[in-house]
């Protein structure tokens, strides 16, 4: 009966995470065969004599129910009445807007549409910043679209306000929020380590410390994924619990009731500072039952606790709340972690002669400093402890239980986390494991020392000193990861098709062990064969991207879509289409890629597409854009010409541009093959002679003098029937003729 609670509510959670992901008749047979199982437990009459498998059957039972009825009595009347259709909103800004690759968001909070009172999330993106803060009241007209992203749509954002122009009327606020001086402290915790500290090591002090990752530039957050430690630069479960065992220790001489209202006041603090992130709920709420049973003298059940949360933070933020990665990640880190880490531990570290595992004791050390510094100021001086003779032996030994035990975490939470990283993300990193050893404690310090330079900000003296180690430390974490993601195969992209492949034949595995009798005993076996194949299958193809280089063209209706492909690298030749019609390009470009290393703009207009189209999973590194007028010479990863150029965007990729008549035209070098990209508008005249013959040659539509032209493979990117005539009748002048309207064409160019 101990772990009821905690069945209980790991079963809920992850039944509502599941649901949340899954269409809306498989919920419903999710639900269909939970309600028969609560019936056959209560009619068989063995099943009867356990509560765990009848309580867990009725939690499953009970989120699905929640979900279907969330989804048909909220979220679809909410989408269907105001989605994809223009009005007028008027809402109050929620929390603090952040920019991510050229655009600002703001999370609003809805009071109206349309004089019609509303209590629903709203997303505003803009392209430039509004001058508004917390709490005001901002009113403005916009086609309000459906939100396709699980990231927004697990925090409450089922419809966003995507623009490029928009007019916003901001109006003062009524009053503030409790929220909002918590994010006045945000904003204090934020000037301290921008004043004291380098751009760079600020930017990582204040990822870790509040949870600003968006103050970490794009190549810095790219190589902590490459090096599997992008849960270090956010504000995680553990992150919280170090900062609150470091108040709780330092309270420890006060009385037990007033550390637990001071612990209290802080955990929810905290957890507003940080923007009251669903990891750092859980967190909160699990260090808070801990603390309340330590005052009150009781023992504690860390996975019932965990238990407890689960059931709780969905009812905190909503029932699609359990579906937020980051959640999801957390929950069953900690579980793998409670679960599992000790028995590895025990595993892994070696043991004394009373089987006890030796370890460095660093609270004992403080307290021995401790009484030796008491001793210089008494009378009475205390008499010296026996020492132990020093042991090479002995320190080796507890060095490597050190490693082990900080080893045996890691491995216990990626038990649970790897695959749903692997199914969601469709990427691995081969050197996540040492990741932790390496970085463990440095973050842990630069947590603590952030902490302290923040609290003494206002001693400026005490804050300057406490700046210098934290910058050295910053400088080693981002150098260690800059390494590790330079390692070869460090970071490894996963099909979608070899993901699913994968996961069916670990589920035949479970399956067969669980069918024989000693399935506890193949287990192990199992586990291994299914991380072998997954291991296996990733380098291979790892190994065949390296050598791939191709020009890939979609489909896009009319205007050339286009980008070369270099060993998993994406550089985009062009985006030129209707808006409606690259939706589906970019949807396809997601699920294959990560981000563009490189994209050309041949005006104004394809810079707007791509900062309309790119979110937060798909990053574009450099931008070259054709900048007649000089805006943009300033921005960051903009690299703006205004004449003929020549640009390296890789070792086997040189993009040739010519300009005439305000039109820029692409000719590419990659691999032994030249690429020629014609614009619409583009004239015979705007290109360059030496320029006219090409291996690959794409256009959109047919236009005077295009007779001239010569090439081996010509690729129309248009379907209407006028093209493919057009390009029917010059059949003689090129090898081969292909159309975007049959789907990708792909050509390899090396």
């Amino acid at each position: 009966m101990k772990r009821l609670l905690a069945q209980i509510g790991i079963t809920y959670f992850s039944v509502l995470a599941a649901a949340f992901y899954l269409s809306d008749f498989a919920v419903m047979i999710i639900g269909g065969v939970a309600a028969l199982l609560v019936i056959l437990f209560f009619i068989i009459k063995r099943a009867r004599q356990t509560i765990f498998l009848p309580a867990m059957a009725i939690a499953a039972l009970v989120a699905c129910i929640i979900n279907i009825g969330y989804t048909a009595l909220f979220v679809k009347p909410y989408v269907e009445q105001y989605g994809d259709a223009v009005h007028t909103v008027r809402a109050e800004l929620a929390d603090e807007p952040y920019r991510s690759y050229s655009k600002y968001y703001y999370k609003l909070n809805v009071k109206e549409i349309d004089g019609e009172k509303v209590g629903q999330k709203l997303l505003l993106k803009t392209i430039r910043p509004l001058d508004a803060e917390t709490d005001e009241i901002l009113t403005f007209t916009s086609e309000l679209k459906v939100t396709d992203n699980n990231y927004y749509r697990a925090k409450g954002y089922f419809l966003n306000a995507d623009s490029l122009e928009i007019s916003v009327n901001v109006k003062p606020a009524v009053h503030h929020s409790l929220y909002y001086y918590a994010l006045q402290l945000r904003q204090y915790m934020r000037k301290a380590l921008d004043t004291l500290l380098p751009k760079d090591c600020a930017a990582l002090c204040r990822a870790v410390l509040i949870g600003d990752k968006y103050a970490l530039g794009t190549e810095v957050r790219d190589n902590f994924r490459y090096a599997g430690a992008s849960y270090f630069i956010v504000v995680s479960g553990i992150h919280f619990a170090v900062i609150c065992l470091l108040i709780e220790r330092l309270l420890r001489r006060a009385n037990r009731w007033v550390r637990l209202v001071i612990m209290l006041l802080f955990i929810l603090a905290y957890a507003a500072i940080t923007g009251f992130q669903p990891s750092v709920l859980r967190s909160g709420i699990m260090m808070a039952m801990l603390m309340i049973a330590n005052t009150i003298r009781r023992q504690t059940y860390p996975l019932n606790h965990l238990g407890i949360a689960g059931i709780i933070m969905p009812f905190i933020v909503s029932p699609y709340g359990a579906g937020d990665i980051g959640l999801i990640l957390s929950f069953y880190a900690t579980l793998a972690i409670l679960m599992w880490a000790s028995p590895i531990a025990k595993k892994l570290c070696r043991k004394d002669q009373y089987g006890n595992i030796l370890t460095f004791q660093p609270g004992a050390f403080a307290r021995s400093c401790g009484e030796r510094i008491k001793g210089l100021f008494s009378k009475n001086k205390p008499k010296k402890p026996d020492k132990q003779p020093f042991s090479f032996k002995l320190w080796l030994t507890k060095l490597y239980n050190a490693i082990a035990l900080m080893l045996s975490v890691s491995l216990a939470a990626n038990i649970l986390t790897f695959p749903v990283s692997v199914f969601v993300f469709r990427e691995i990193s081969l050197v996540t494991l040492l990741s932790a050893l390496l970085l463990y404690w440095e973050i842990y310090l630069i947590l603590i020392l952030s902490f302290a330079v923040c609290v003494f900000f206002w001693f400026r003296t005490l804050a300057v000193l406490l700046s210098f180690p934290l910058m050295w430390l910053c400088r080693l974490v981002l150098w260690i990861v800059d390494g590790l993601s330079s390692l070869p195969f460090a970071y490894i992209r996963i099909s979608q098709s070899f993901v699913y492949i994968w996961l069916a034949v670990t589920v035949l595995l479970g399956i067969a062990v669980i069918l024989y009798r000693n399935h506890y005993r193949y287990l192990k076996t199992a586990a291994l064969c299914s991380a072998i194949i997954l291991l296996t299958g990733c380098l291979l193809h790892e190994i065949l991207e390296i050598s791939t280089l191709s020009l890939e063209v979609y489909p896009c209706g009319s205007g050339i879509c286009a980008g070369i492909n270099s060993g998993s690298h994406l550089h985009l030749l062009s985006m030129d289409a209707k808006s409606n019609e690259l939706y589906d390009v970019w949807d396809s470009l997601c699920a294959h890629y990560d981000g563009a290393d490189s994209a050309f703009c041949g005006d104004e207009d394809d810079l707007r597409k791509y900062q309309m189209y790119r979110e937060d999973e798909f990053a574009i590194s450099k931008i070259m854009l054709y900048d007649k007028k000089g805006l943009y010479k300033d921005e960051e990863n903009i690299v703006s010409f205004d004449d003929d150029c020549t640009m390296i965007t890789d070792d086997e990729i040189v993009l040739n541009v010519s300009v005439s008549d305000d039109i820029a035209v692409p000719y590419v070098n990659a691999g032994n093959k030249t690429i020629l990209l014609i614009p619409d508008g583009c004239r015979i005249e705007d290109i360059p002679p030496e320029r006219r013959q090409a291996d690959i040659i794409i256009l959109s539509k047919a236009f005077a003098g295009m007779e001239n032209l010569r090439c081996e493979s010509l690729i129309v990117s248009d379907d209407t029937m006028t093209a493919r005539r057009t390009a029917d009748a010059l059949k003689a002048c090129y090898q081969h003729v292909y159309f975007t309207d049959n789907g990708d064409v792909r050509c390899r160019l090396r």
